[in-house]
């Protein structure tokens, strides 16, 4: 599949996530999964969401332990603090 029609597809999973949550009829949750799959861990929004989800120590480890975090996203001054 092209890029840009897996962007255009995972952002539009996003965007059906965010429908799916405020209302009733859809369930958000799967569409974000979806999103996640599609996109993949490449993407700067589902790597925003690893680095704050580092900021658990117990998740860290788990990050790491499966290769999902990457420092070269950090700031200079490396992980944040445990």
């Amino acid at each position: 599949m092209r890029r840009t029609a897996r962007l255009a597809l995972g952002y539009f999973l996003l965007f059906m996530a965010l429908v799916g949550g405020l209302l009733p009829i859809l369930q958000g949750w799967i569409f974000f999964v979806a999103a996640v799959g599609v996109l993949g861990l490449d993407n700067p929004i589902i790597q925003l969401c690893l680095r704050q989800m580092a900021r658990i120590k117990k998740v860290r480890v788990e990050l790491e332990k499966r290769g999902w975090l990457k420092y070269e996203d950090y700031p200079p001054n490396g992980p944040p603090p445990a």
